[in-house]
């Protein structure tokens, strides 16, 4: 048996890692459940107000398309447009930082108990009584959120590769989407359990004639009389998020907490660590480094290039999802937010239980392989949900039957799986074209892909919702014609599969499986 048969994953030093990006998930799974509400009913409140903002849209025809949901859904693309233009930056910052603590976890611990603290204030800054302070108050605590979220995401996940061989990291980016899907599932828990025990039930449904309803000087709604339009369950339009965010805010540092005890006890495990000896003791100073500039083959990065399109059309799809299902829920399912994260929660279980098999599949089918099995199902399943949906009739609350219901739980489950084979792999392919030399710099290539994708993407669907009426359904079909694009771009992508690993890389990872 050879040398390199032997090697195997630290299954346990992986999920230690995976901590972080746990926390990370945990954050931005409530934050997409909760913030497109919030910013749905302040927006609804300003269109059906009389503001100078309102009366030249009105005034303009060539305005109509501006939509309340395509101005959610550019704001939900802060923190991808922050991703786009620090993320990268960092990445490469933290693989040249020298510190008693490595070269990661500075930015970890620095940012983002800082990102915690902005995230417990966005529902506080909702709750403001002046409708137009209220919002100026969310804009301002979402992109402090939003940028130190983006100076330490790019570091946490660099720390995967730092400490696994690269024919490992299929398997070991498993490991991590699972601790991230098990992230998300905390996100949907502690806001469902949340809303039970205090009674945080989201805004009243906002029909069409609401929308226009007038509002009082506290900026909640109300009828002709005066009196305040009040939901299903008697609560008022506004609601105390807090809570939620705040248990959200507290597990999430805790995660930090765990993944800084395993660095202090094992950071002798890093495999990069010598690389970063060797460009020290040379004197190497650290640059920017262009795609052409790359000391790799012409068709490696002819194949690179080739991918990060391809990630760009995937996830416009994908993204462009996730700002929306709340919405989504709460218009054509006529479900309230905590149900809608509920649903959620049944996604990121299903990806998060397709973990370890979309790595083994990477592993033994190829990794391009398996990202193209994944986007083959993800696309018939909204297909299908799509043609079902706008075919069969409408149950009679308005909201749809019992058939699409089906099919909507089933694309869920299989969508899950089918994701999870897609994002197990499209990172380690990436990292696997620049090699271990260049990890921070591959990473900051595929997140200002995936973040570009994440701002054009929720933008354009966002548009697309808007010009059929605020019809959600709308999301699965642009989302749909992105994932089949990228099956397309994937076709002609020659390498990314694991790199011959070193017998030293092999002894490290013995070592550290002792």
């Amino acid at each position: 048996m050879s040398d390199k048969s032997k090697s195997k994953l630290n299954y346990g030093r992986t999920i230690l890692i995976g901590f972080g990006f746990m926390g990370c998930m945990l954050l931005w799974s409530v934050y997409n459940s909760y913030v497109p509400v919030i910013l749905k009913g302040k927006l609804t409140e300003v269109f059906a107000g009389n503001s100078p903002f309102i009366q030249f849209i009105n005034n303009h025809a060539w305005l109509s398309w501006i939509s309340v949901a395509l101005i959610v859904n550019a704001i939900m693309t802060i923190d991808n447009i922050f991703g786009v233009v620090f993320q990268p930056f960092f990445g490469k910052k933290s693989d040249t930082t020298r510190s008693p603590l490595g070269k990661r976890m500075p930015y970890i611990l620095i940012c983002m108990p800082i990102c915690a603290l902005f995230f417990c204030f966005i529902p506080v800054a909702a709750l403001t009584k002046t409708l137009g302070l209220s919002i100026l108050l969310m804009m301002s605590v979402i992109i402090c959120f939003n940028f130190f979220m983006s100076v330490w995401r790019s570091p946490v996940v660099s720390l995967m590769p730092d400490f696994t061989p690269s024919e490992m990291q299929s398997d070991a980016n498993a490991v991590i989407n699972i601790m991230g899907g098990i992230g998300q599932m905390f996100g949907f828990v502690v806001g469902s359990i949340a809303a039970a025990l205090v009674g945080i039930l989201g805004f009243a449904e906002m029909s069409h004639a609401l929308r226009k309803a007038p509002t009082n000087e506290f900026g909640q709604l109300i009828d002709k009389a005066g009196n305040l339009i009040l939901d299903a369950k008697g609560y008022p339009t506004y609601v105390n998020y807090t809570p939620v965010f705040v248990i959200t805010a507290v597990i999430a540092v805790l995660c930090i907490v765990v993944l800084f005890f395993f660095y202090k006890k094992n950071k002798e495990y890093d495999l990069s660590a010598k690389v970063s000896l060797q460009k020290e003791d040379a004197q190497e100073k650290p640059a920017k480094i262009k795609i052409k500039n790359l000391p790799i083959s012409k068709e490696a990065k002819k194949s690179l290039i080739v991918m990060l399109a391809a990630l760009f059309l995937i996830n416009n799809a994908f993204e462009s999802i996730i700002p929306n299902f709340t919405n989504f829920a709460n218009e054509t399912l006529h479900v309230k937010p905590v149900y809608s994260t509920l649903m959620m929660a049944v996604f990121a279980v299903s990806l998060a239980v397709f973990g370890i098999p979309s790595g083994i599949m990477g592993r033994k089918l190829g990794r391009k392989r398996t990202i193209m099995i994944g986007l083959t199902g993800v696309v018939i399943m909204f297909a299908i949900y799509l043609t079902v949906s706008q075919i069969l009739p409408k149950a009679d609350d308005g909201s749809v039957n019992k058939f699409t219901w089906i099919c909507l739980w089933i694309a869920l489950i299989i969508g899950g799986a089918a994701i999870g084979c897609i994002n197990i792999n499209t990172l380690p392919l990436v990292l696997s074209i620049g090699g271990r030399e260049y990890v921070g710099t591959f990473t900051g290539y595929y997140y200002t892909a995936t973040m570009s994708a994440s701002v054009t993407g929720p933008i354009l669907c966002g548009l697309l919702i808007g010009l059929f009426n605020d019809d959600y359904n709308y999301m699965f079909l642009f989302s749909a014609i992105m994932f089949l694009l990228g099956l397309i771009v994937i076709t002609q992508v020659k390498h990314g599969e694991a790199y011959e690993v070193t017998d030293e890389e092999i002894k490290q990872a013995r070592m550290a499986d002792d």
